[in-house]
């Protein structure tokens, strides 16, 4: 279990340099974008963007594929059962040579691809905003953005705890290897995680008392308080930060009247 599995990777692409506020505006509006679509058409666009979006990261294969092997085992298996559950909506056979006449219908496959390249999209842009963007940065830039310092921690916090639950997972993990206890599974990635199931009892204690830690450690810095809180980081809008909200903006218009055009029967 690789500990880079989500986690920041550090990087000088102009992706790193763009400011947070930058980057999660892009990808509210773009996963709004997302939403919208109905057709593949219009997610073909998305899906470059996405792609260069992530290009543009410069990320390192050795450092992120830990998260790809995941997504792709999860798209590939949703793929196949959205596909078979297409099928059999769409031919109402009582018979298998209908039903394998059925999935081989182009308006079948069209329909089963429609939300596997939208889970695809949306992996690789949401992904790339985790790898290319310090979790420091997080709180500040919501903060920042309008969000009270309250909000913006624990949207931060909740951020935080998924990569150090893995890194915990594997700590856990050799502690107990160091004890004789064997994981099963071999290369078979579904029976690998059955073999982890002994472990969630030690790791969840071990989380929450993390947990309780980090609350003492931040009522004792004044967590809390109803007085006004100043960031210690200023973060600042470069042209190149604009240019990508306001095209985000765009992006985000453009779908929307899409989406209502068809809504009231235009397209």
């Amino acid at each position: 279990m690789s500990t880079r599995f989500i986690k920041y990777v550090e990087g000088k692409s102009p992706v790193h340099k763009l400011d947070p506020r930058a980057k999660l505006t892009f990808i509210f509006l773009f996963v709004l974008s997302l939403t919208l679509t109905f057709n593949i058409a219009l997610l073909v666009p998305l899906l470059v963007i996405s792609l260069f979006f992530y290009l543009l990261a410069d990320l390192p294969w050795s450092r992120t594929k830990e998260t790809w092997k995941f997504i792709l085992i999860i798209t590939v298996a949703l793929s196949a059962l959205n596909y078979l559950t297409i099928a059999v909506l769409y031919s109402g056979a009582s018979t298998t040579g209908k039903l394998l006449v059925k999935l081989s219908s182009p308006k079948i496959i069209l329909e089963a691809a429609t939300p596997v390249v939208k889970l695809l999209t949306l992996a690789i842009a949401t992904a790339t905003l985790v790898f290319t963007t310090s979790p420091n940065l997080y709180a500040p830039a919501l903060g920042q953005m309008g969000f009270s310092y309250k909000q913006a921690y624990v949207i931060q916090l909740a951020l935080r705890y998924v990569p150090e639950f893995i890194d915990e997972m594997k700590k856990t993990l050799e502690a107990q290897m160091a004890r004789g206890f064997r994981p099963k599974g071999g290369k078979n990635p579904i029976l690998k995680l059955l073999a982890l199931v002994p472990l969630v009892v030690p790791v969840t204690i071990s989380a929450t008392l993390s947990i309780y830690d980090i609350a003492d450690a931040m009522e004792l810095r004044g967590f809390g308080e109803e007085r006004c809180h100043t960031w210690y980081r200023e973060l600042r809008l470069s042209k190149l930060d604009k240019a990508v909200v306001v095209s985000s903006f765009i992006l985000g218009v453009l779908y929307t009247v899409l989406f209502v055009m068809r809504t009231l029967g235009y397209l």
